[in-house]
């Protein structure tokens, strides 16, 4: 493993929660398929099953799908999301 390929691997975790709370923001929908996002963001369904089980760990998402990948972003997913946005926008 190289270093750009933790990087790589950190860049697709975020684009992959930024668009689950996209997603959770702009539907009414509470549920969002997480094979569909990872397809999306051109990545494969074992990316989007590791990614999601990364994320369950920190609590950012829950996981309702059992064999799908049906998921929901968490209140700590959301707050972690809007704090990236505000550490960005904060920096000149």
């Amino acid at each position: 493993m190289t270093h750009g390929d933790v990087l790589r691997r950190r860049e697709n975790r975020r684009l992959f929660l930024q668009r689950l709370y996209e997603l959770s923001e702009e539907s009414t929908e509470v549920y969002e398929d997480g094979y569909a996002i990872a397809e999306e963001l051109g990545l494969s369904r074992q990316d989007a099953e590791r990614i999601a089980r990364y994320f369950e760990d920190y609590g950012y998402v829950k996981n309702t799908g059992g064999s799908a990948l049906v998921l929901r972003i968490t209140a700590p997913g959301i707050d972690h999301v809007e704090g990236e946005v505000i550490r960005q926008n904060s920096h000149p």
